[in-house]
This record gives C-alpha cells, sequence and structure tokens, in this order.
C-alpha cells in the first residue's frame, strides 16, 4: 500500500477501537504486536508517548463509532506541510527538543522489551528446569526399582512432595506449555500425567493427603511396563489379541512392584486401576463407576488425553483441542462425570499446544491456559517481520476486542506461520503462577 493510499489519524485524535499499525522497529514500542486494536485511554496514552505525529490505521478492522469524520487524513493534500507564511523561519530549538524526546521514547520503550523479553524466558526456562528435574527423578525411580524398590519409593516421593509443595504456593495456576526439549520420551508421559492430574486434584478440592497420593500413583501408573519387551510399551490400535493381552499385564505388572516399593493403598489403586472405565468397559476387572477410587479416575482421564496427543506413533498424534473434543463427544461415557468436566474447564477449550486463527486473521498457538478464564488464553501470535525468538506473550484477557475465531491443524497454517509458531510434535505441561487481573471476573 502506497502512503497516499493509506489511513492515516493524527496521534492526538486516536480512541479507543480503532485498528492500528506501529510501523516501528519490534524493539521501538512496548507493545506486544505491531498491529492491534485500541483497548484503553492507557494504551492512547503509551502511543502518545512513543514521539510520534500520525499512526496507519485499518477502517474496515476498527470500530465504526472510532472511525474519524472526516476522511481528510487519507488525502495526500492533507498530509503536505501548509505553506510557510513570509518571514516564517524554523524553530530550530523546538525541533531539537522534539528529536531529542523521541530518541527517549524509543530507549524507554526498548528497555521494555527486553525486559518483558527476559522475564518471559526466565519463566519459561524455569518451568523447563521443574520439569526435567521431576524427569530425572522419575529415571532414577525406574533404574532402581528392580533392585532396591524401598529407595525408588523414597525417591518418588521427593518427587512429588516438591510437586505438590509448589503447586501449594501458587493460589491460582496456569497450565503452561513447555518446548519440545524438556522431556525425554521414556519420562514425558509419566511427568505429563503427574502435572495435569495434580492440577485437576487441585481443581477438585482434593487433599493434601490425597494429593499426595495421586501424585504417587501418577507418577508410577505405567511402572510396570519396565516388564514389557520394549516394543509393547506404548498401546497400539494394530496389535494382535496376544499383543493385546502382552501389553495390558502391565497393569499386574505394576501392582507387584507397588507392593515390593510398600507403595500406600491409595497409591496401589490408581496403579491397578488406571485403565478401569465408568461404563465397566475399561480393564484388568471391568470395574464401574464408584467402584474406581476418585485418584485412579483422575489418572485414568488424563493418561488417555496424553495418549491421545503423545501416541506411541507421532504420525497419529491429535491436536490438544481435538483431544478434548474427541473425548468429550464419544468416550464421555468412559469418565467420571464431574472429573470431565472440570478436567475441559481446566484445560480449557482451546488448551496449551493449540494452534489457532484469531479474529483479525492472524495465526497463534496457546501457550498457556488459567481455568478460571478458559476463552482467554495466552498466545504467541506469528508477525512476519519479528523473528520467533523475540515474539512476546499476548494474553487475551488483556485484550478483549481480540478473540480465537477456530482452531487449526498445524498443517493448515502457512508456512511462514508453521515455521515461525513451530507446533510441537510432543507436548510437554507444567504450571506456573497465573498473572493477576486486578478486578477482574473469572468467565461463565
Amino acid at each position: 500500500m502506497k502512503d497516499s493510499q493509506a489511513h492515516f489519524i493524527d496521534i492526538e485524535d486516536l480512541r479507543p477501537g480503532l485498528y492500528v499499525y506501529l510501523d516501528l522497529g519490534w524493539m521501538d514500542h512496548p507493545f506486544a504486536l505491531n498491529s492491534f486494536k485500541i483497548a484503553s485511554h492507557d494504551q492512547i496514552e503509551t502511543l502518545r508517548g512513543l514521539g510520534l505525529e500520525r499512526i496507519r490505521y485499518a477502517p474496515d478492522l476498527s470500530d465504526p463509532v472510532a472511525l474519524p469524520a472526516a476522511a481528510s487524513d487519507t488525502s495526500p493534500a492533507a498530509d503536505a506541510p501548509s505553506p510557510a507564511a513570509p518571514g516564517d523561519a524554523p524553530d530550530e530549538g523546538a525541533a531539537e527538543t522534539t528529536a531529542a524526546a523521541e530518541a527517549v521514547a524509543a530507549e524507554v520503550a526498548r528497555q521494555l522489551r527486553r525486559e518483558q523479553l527476559s522475564t518471559q524466558q526466565a519463566n519459561l526456562q524455569h518451568c523447563e528446569n521443574q520439569f526435567a528435574d521431576a524427569s530425572r527423578g522419575y529415571r532414577q525411580v525406574v533404574d532402581t526399582v528392580n533392585v532396591q524398590p524401598v529407595a525408588a519409593r523414597q525417591q518418588c516421593e521427593t518427587v512429588i512432595g516438591g510437586l505438590v509443595g509448589q503447586l501449594d504456593d501458587h493460589e491460582e495456576t496456569c497450565i503452561r506449555l513447555l518446548s519440545e526439549k524438556a522431556g525425554e520420551k521414556t519420562s514425558l508421559h509419566a511427568v505429563n500425567v503427574t502435572i495435569i492430574s495434580l492440577l485437576l486434584g487441585k481443581t477438585m478440592a482434593l487433599d493434601a493427603g490425597t494429593m499426595r497420593e495421586l501424585g504417587m500413583g501418577a507418577m508410577l501408573h505405567d511402572i510396570g511396563k519396565i516388564k514389557l519387551p520394549e516394543r509393547l510399551r506404548w498401546g497400539d490400535e494394530q496389535f494382535g489379541s496376544t499383543e493385546r493381552e502382552i501389553y495390558r499385564d502391565h497393569v499386574s505388572h505394576g501392582l507387584a512392584l507397588a507392593r515390593q516399593m510398600v507403595l500406600s493403598a491409595d497409591a496401589q489403586l490408581i496403579v491397578g486401576q488406571h485403565h478401569e472405565l465408568a461404563d465397566g468397559s475399561g480393564y484388568p476387572h471391568k470395574l464401574r463407576g464408584e467402584q474406581i477410587s476418585v485418584p485412579a479416575r483422575i489418572v485414568g482421564l488424563v493418561n488417555h488425553y496424553d495418549n491421545l496427543c503423545n501416541p506411541g506413533n507421532p504420525a497419529l498424534a491429535m491436536t490438544p483441542h481435538e483431544a478434548l473434543a474427541l473425548i468429550y463427544a464419544q468416550h464421555k461415557t468412559n469418565f467420571d462425570a464431574r472429573a470431565l468436566a472440570l478436567f475441559i474447564r481446566m484445560m480449557g477449550v482451546y488448551p496449551p499446544g493449540s494452534v489457532v486463527e484469531l479474529t483479525d486473521t492472524r495465526f497463534a498457538m496457546v501457550v498457556s491456559v488459567n481455568s478460571s478464564r478458559p476463552l482467554r488464553p495466552q498466545v504467541i501470535v506469528h508477525e512476519p517481520h519479528i523473528p520467533a525468538a523475540e515474539a512476546l506473550i499476548l494474553d487475551l484477557e488483556t485484550a478483549p476486542a481480540l478473540g480465537i475465531r477456530r482452531s487449526l491443524k498445524p498443517l493448515q497454517l502457512p508456512k511462514a506461520a508453521y515455521d515461525s509458531l513451530s507446533p510441537r510434535k510432543r507436548l510437554c505441561y507444567f504450571f506456573e503462577r497465573a498473572r493477576e487481573h486486578p478486578g477482574g471476573e473469572g468467565e461463565a
């Protein structure tokens, strides 16, 4: 678009509802994106502090009531400087003052951007370090359980005690998507199921003792798989009847190890019941409803969800949104109704890892969900001129004019957006303190 064809507005005429473009470098302003709809007068004051005289805007993306009454700002003549009166001379002092103010504003904006990016990267690294610690703890349990089962239990208790303690420190919690490097295949599933099960247990208001047993059972629910041949450790729809029976034996192997570890009765129930289903179609004993312990119902649901998102064959992986939709549409009778309802609310309509199209047609990936605001997740937005490593997280709670239009499969993304967002082939989750929204209420 040529400058003469663009729509501009004077900085003093800005108002909420205008969709504006900042024709500045990524580090030259404090906003998460270079284009957005103005949502508040605070944003207008920040824009005025950038030292710009006018800003480009999009009439078709703006609220009609926010558009200028006249179209003179789009006319080339309107942009031309007015003729100088005879005897007028440029005010060089004023120009220097303006230039200095603009330079200061630009440097403040760059510094704020650096601080925001640094904080964002530090928070993510903290979560990934904690996930890695839990993964190492689980691998130590697996390495020692055959020869020192009690020591393996104590190691697991240490890991779970740390996770439950961290969760207790977070009054309101977000579910955070991590990078693929955070977990190895051998430990990723166990840690994922543990993290999400603990979050769901907290949502269901389980007491501290039950939370610890939930964590132990979740971490060790598949421990019996170490007794299986390597090729049978991941369930596969292509298994024949003999292979399927061998695979299902991981439950009895797990119970035998759980007894050697001297796990509590509650933790043993989780290991023994995590494949039982509410409608009686599970295994090994076809238990129904109340016959299954509450912690086992939680782990069974989370285990199924993670297996859909992180299957043994990556080609069969579902997006988080697809996995939730499938469970609700076709398998909700398999799971406890209350646990499933709270799980869907906790994970959000668009769980972390979902690729979405926003209402302004841009593409984004959900990276964090606050269960009290399930429709307003935090996302990374694809911006063509911004390096992926410098992208800031956009909290949709702070952008009321912006929302999610639909969920996408990663392969539906244009190549540039796919390369920028890098949808995860494996999903790792952890938890972090939710951002505070003063005066905000949770969504219905």
